[in-house]
């Protein structure tokens, strides 16, 4: 009988501690650079019974999703960037226990990158370094295939990138997201 007890009361205190865990919505452009530094975690999708809800789905528990800057798309490589291309799948806010997470969404487009890209990596919470964009290309694909390759101040924070795009739909810009 005792051994019953503790099991339920165990059962309890988890139920009561994954009750306090709530999402809120995020400042998603708190830095000064005027990117986005919005959660962008790869994680598995929770379930409807987890409280998730995607961008068209409604709110759920994180309040209303993030709102992107005029001319910002969120997306998640499909395969690793190579020289001047980049195949990459539209990434949308979706809520979970750690408030909104982007996660790449559908088919993968496909983008070539413009001339002159400006090209930034996450090293840590709001912050990014500007680099060539062929470094971030190596980046982005050792992310997918060898995150152990990855070296300080760099980390495989999430795979997710702001892209902005010219007038002929090139990628001229390209920003890591960091998430924890």
């Amino acid at each position: 009988m005792k051994p019953t007890q503790r099991l339920i009361s165990a059962l309890a205190l988890v139920a009561t501690l994954g009750g306090l865990t709530a999402c809120g919505p995020e400042d998603p452009y708190g830095d000064s650079t005027g990117g986005s530094s919005a959660s962008a975690q790869p994680s598995k999708k929770p379930s409807p019974s987890e409280g998730s809800t995607d961008e068209a789905g409604g709110p759920g528990d994180c309040g209303a999703p993030p709102k992107l800057p005029a001319g910002h798309k969120m997306v998640e490589p499909a395969a690793p960037p190579s020289k001047g291309s980049l195949s990459a799948k539209d990434a949308k806010p979706v809520c979970t226990p750690n408030g909104w997470i982007y996660h790449g969404q559908g088919k993968a487009k496909y983008y070539l990158f413009a001339r002159d890209v400006k090209a930034d990596l996450a090293t840590g919470s709001g912050s990014t370094k500007s680099v060539p964009v062929g470094e971030l290309w190596m980046h982005a694909g050792d992310c997918m295939t060898n995150p152990s390759a990855v070296k300080a101040p760099y980390s495989c924070s999430g795979n997710i990138y702001d892209i902005t795009l010219d007038s002929e739909g090139n990628v001229n810009s390209i920003k890591e997201i960091w998430h924890p």
